[in-house]
This record gives structure tokens, sequence and C-alpha cells, in this order.
């Protein structure tokens, strides 16, 4: 598969895999622009979810790139991959102040 196919492949599924309310919901609360992590709890107290729908969230977005995470102690803290093919769509999405 060429570069450019793969990028457009790679595209597709991160834009599938932020295609639900919740997800757009944290990856606004992770602002691209700041270098904000955000805790599993502060996330859940946020959005006003239960943990396990806040982590099945979480792993969606991970699994695809689009966040990447941080362990300390007993906490991990979540921020926006800024190396994904679709930070720079997140990125202007969020600067449009569109949410």
């Amino acid at each position: 598969m060429k570069k450019r196919e793969l990028d457009l492949v790679l595209l597709a599924e991160s834009f599938k895999a932020i295609a639900h309310p919740d997800r757009i919901r944290i990856l606004a609360l992770l602002e691209p622009k700041s270098k904000i992590n955000i805790s599993v709890t502060e996330l859940c107290d946020q959005l006003k979810l239960a943990q396990p729908e806040v982590s099945r969230h979480l792993g969606i977005l991970k699994n695809k790139g689009i966040l990447v995470f941080e362990r300390s102690g007993s906490n991990v803290y979540y921020s926006i991959n800024r190396t994904n093919v679709i930070f720079n769509c997140i990125e202007n999405l969020f600067s449009k102040k569109l949410l």
C-alpha cells in the first residue's frame, strides 16, 4: 500500500474512533493546544459519566493512536497525541470554538 493510501486509511480509522459525542467531549476537555494531562477520575467528574464508560472511550481513542497516556503512581493521565494524522483536524475544530 502506498504511503498516501495508508495515510488515508489511518485518517478514516481515526475519524471512526472519534465518531461518538462522548469521545468528542473527551477531546474537547484535552484541548489540543494545551499540554494538559487529565486523569480518568477528572474526566469522569467533568463528563458526569461512570468510570467504566470513560475508560472504554479512552481505550478506543488510545488504540487508534489519538491519545497517549502517562502513569503516575496509581493514576493514568491522558493527552492528545500530537503526532497522529488527525491531530491537525482536531486542532482546527477546537480553534474555531465549534464545541
